[in-house]
């Protein structure tokens, strides 16, 4: 019996479902592990109608049906949803739109519709995408703009693109050919947020947090039954029972749940401390972006939609080399033989590469950080107190050769630069973070024994800005440690604002004020770069978020009625925003005089009072005009008649509001405001995207005077458990150490996690004199 010869296939293979199923799952890891998707969602595909799409389009129907139950992230996968963006770059573009979505619904079976974009500047003025410099910057932010924005109405939280092995080969080229470093180099990322949609709430990040306030989240996060039992269990391995049993029987009846929260309170100079600082959500969870074709060559994609009769539709645009960047390397490796270095192995090698330097520098900047310690990370005023870890020299011999030690410092200068950016993330008001070649001052002021004497900085450390952010270095009886907080404003750039205007006229006139109806909420807006906010009224004025102006401190002050909350404010800002940055807060300012309405005065009556006066006077109104109590009646130079009540008020109220000046009302992050102004208004103020995971990593990390951040997801931070289940649980622990007199437990802390709980945090081995354990230093 003869061997079977070996045949060698050299064209393309067409890809199977079972491989494009595992390429899914490596793809889409869950965000939230900690967490359970109740309902189904889809998923959105971005198609162009493209080989590459429109087999993308294939794969995931025939997965669809083989696998019934495929999760897709956290998620259930309940089906997907097509979407061809038309750029109206050229005629006849929507109509090839619609034959893409035909073909997609009668071909595929994939619902599907068409995304137009709307070409406009940032006044609404409409203008030609072909003259503009950054065309293809600009056509990508409009296209997954529109994309996110589809996905939202559709309730998905993830969407697939059609990305693959060329894509990428072509990407990293472009890259290379404009200068970029290793980092720039390690091509598309299989898995990533969209940055294009950065101050879009509920797309760029935010997501998971408005889940968890509906009705029906689309995450469950409320515990099993055995994971309430295996909290429990912990709780018994947590608490000494000799020390518990001691103080239950000295008397002390006060829930052990709250016995030693005072001990957790801020630190402040002075005889009084500082209230805590109310909890602030933080932005989370939004749409995830993923590629699951990035392993895959274009000669596969083709070979899966001939074998399968897929249709696909050439955009004549992608064969013009002078229209993008990408056409024209796309024309150069296709026509032009490039030397081996430069070819499509020889680039994904190098990219490969690329990638693992990159993840060995992240591996080691994680040890590093887990080495830093937080003190305070405050994001209701964006500051953090950071101790900074000192790098370990290995042992080399004396005469070692000078440049292996200056090789081995550049490579920690490189380590410390990363960390100085994660730090950076956690307060800068920029969107992108200074690359790690302009860090060098800062890292040689940072870590003085890593300096060259190119960058040798004057000794005792000085403040320093950079990226927004303003570095201070603190002087103690402890280890040198830094304050990151939000620069000062400097004079020569406008101060950011979010204004909302008045209620309308017509839903206040011939009604008293306590009958107005509220404003409904303005959209989310990113403040500063820092705060997402939103506010509702039901008041005259204009309202804005603006920064905390010096001159406005007294009046708002004096505007407190209680001594106590005047007390309070200083106190807080004493504490939490001490300096100039007290002066980078966020403030809410009403555009007009707003005491007759806290005060419960008739809004109208002041204003007949002043018509009166006005009258016999014969007044000019703002554009000049003779304002005698006479005007037109039917609009077009008619006759004159007397002017109506309603029209004299208006014309006031729009004097008015062109003159008067501008009254801080709220602190917001503080949770400060005036009197009765919550009748009046309301808002809502979260925290940008910050890496939990990242900074729970820290050796010691606490957050808002030890009270930790107030967060939906289990994954991120521990859940705060409610009172009635810590107390069910302690209620097991005494049955349990009444029962056990001897054994050797590891002790706890409660640590207040917000206002409904508490939360559990570990400490290493029994610390005597409490149930629950000392709490460690904060400085």
């Amino acid at each position: 019996m003869g061997s079977i010869p070996q045949v060698l296939h050299r064209s393309a293979r067409a890809i199977t479902p079972s491989e494009f199923c595992d390429a899914l799952m490596a793809t889409c890891a869950p965000r939230f592990p900690g967490v359970r998707g109740t309902f189904a969602q889809r998923v959105v595909l971005a198609v162009s109608g493209g080989v590459d799409s429109m087999a993308l389009a294939y794969l995931c129907q025939k997965v669809r049906k083989k696998y019934l139950n495929l999760r897709v992230s956290d998620n259930t996968l309940a089906g997907f949803h097509g979407v061809v963006v038309d750029h109206g770059l050229r005629q006849g573009s929507h109509e090839e739109a619609e034959k893409v979505v035909d073909a997609l619904q009668n071909h595929l079976g994939l619902r599907s519709e068409v995304c137009k974009i709307t070409w406009k500047d940032g006044d609404g003025a409409a203008i030609n995408p072909h003259e503009l410099t950054n065309f293809e910057t600009a056509a990508r932010q409009h296209r997954y703009n529109r994309i996110a924005g589809t996905c939202v109405q559709r309730k998905a939280v993830s969407f697939f693109t059609a990305h693959n092995e060329d894509d990428q080969y072509e990407t990293v080229l472009m890259r290379l050919l404009s200068g970029h470093g290793y980092r720039g180099l390690q091509g598309m990322h299989a898995a990533t947020d969209i940055p294009e949609c950065y101050e879009r709430f509920g797309v760029y990040q935010s997501g998971y947090v408005d889940d968890q306030m509906q009705e029906s989240p689309i995450y469950n996060t409320r515990p099993t039954g055995s994971q309430t039992r295996r909290i429990r269990r912990d709780l018994k391995d947590r608490i000494d029972p000799a020390v518990l049993a001691r103080e239950l029987l000295t008397g002390s009846k006060t829930d052990p749940a709250y016995l030693y929260q005072h001990e957790f309170d801020g630190i402040a100079t002075g005889s009084r401390k500082a209230p805590k600082l109310a909890p602030m959500h933080i932005e989370d969870g939004g749409i995830m972006l993923y590629r699951p074709l990035l392993s895959f060559s274009k000669d596969r994609l083709i070979a899966t939609c001939l074998e399968n009769n897929v249709p696909w539709f050439e955009d004549k645009t992608n064969h013009d080399p002078t229209f993008t960047m990408r056409n024209a390397v796309r024309h150069m490796c296709k026509n032009y033989q490039l030397p081996v270095a430069l070819q499509k192995p020889a680039i994904l090698d190098f990219s490969r590469r690329c990638k693992d330097k990159v993840t060995r520098q992240k591996a080691e900047t994680n040890r590093l950080f887990k080495r830093t310690t937080i003190h305070d990370f405050e994001p209701n005023v964006g500051t953090a107190v950071v101790e900074l870890p000192r790098f370990s020299f290995p042992q080399t011999p004396r005469r070692s050769p000078p440049a292996r030690r200056k090789k081995r410092i550049e490579h920690y200068r490189t380590i410390a630069a990363l960390l100085i950016r994660r730090l950076l993330s956690l307060v800068t008001p920029e969107r992108e973070l200074t690359p790690i070649k302009n860090l060098d001052y800062l890292i040689s002021l940072l870590f003085p024994y890593l300096s060259t004497p190119e960058t040798k900085v004057p000794l005792p450390p000085k403040p320093y800005v950079i990226c927004g952010v303003h570095f201070t270095p603190l002087v103690g009886n402890y280890s040198p440690r830094w304050l990151l907080s939000r620069a000062p404003y400097p004079s020569s750039v406008p101060r950011p604002k979010l204004q909302v205007s008045n209620l309308h006229f017509d839903n206040r006139y011939g009604r008293f004020q306590k009958y107005w109806p509220w404003r409904g909420w303005s959209p989310w807006e990113l403040y500063d770069g820092r705060y997402w906010a939103r506010l509702r009224h039901r008041l005259p004025f204009a309202v804005r978020i603006a920064p905390f102006e010096p001159e406005h401190h007294k009046p708002f002050r004096e505007g407190l009625a209680d001594p106590e909350t005047k007390t309070i404010l200083s106190l807080m800002l004493k504490r939490y925003a001490p300096g100039k940055v007290r002066y980078t807060l966020p403030a809410i300012y009403v555009m007009g005089n707003i005491d007759g309405l806290l005060k419960g005065e008739d809004y109208w009556a002041r204003y007949n009072h002043f018509w009166h006066e006005r009258k016999s006077s014969s007044p000019v109104d703002d554009e000049g005009q003779q304002a005698d109590n006479k005007t037109s009646a039917d609009g077009e130079g008619g006759e004159s008649t007397e002017m109506k009540p309603w029209q004299r008020i208006r014309l006031l109220e729009l004097q008015a509001s062109r003159t008067e000046n501008p009254v801080m009302v709220a602190l917001p992050t503080l949770g400060i405001a005036l009197p009765e102004i919550q009748d009046w208004l309301d808002w809502e103020i979260r925290y940008r995207k910050v890496d939990i995971d990242m900074v729970t990593q820290s050796r010691r990390f606490w957050v808002n005077g030890s009270r930790g951040i107030e967060h939906r997801s289990s994954a991120r931070c521990r859940r705060p458990a409610r009172p009635l289940a810590l107390f069910r649980a302690f209620r097991g622990v005494k049955h349990h150490i009444m029962k056990r007199s001897s054994g050797t437990y590891r002790a706890g802390i409660i640590r207040p996690r917000c206002r409904r709980g508490v939360g559990l945090v570990p400490v290493s081995g029994p610390v005597p004199g409490s149930v629950l354990g000392t709490v460690p230093e904060t400085g």
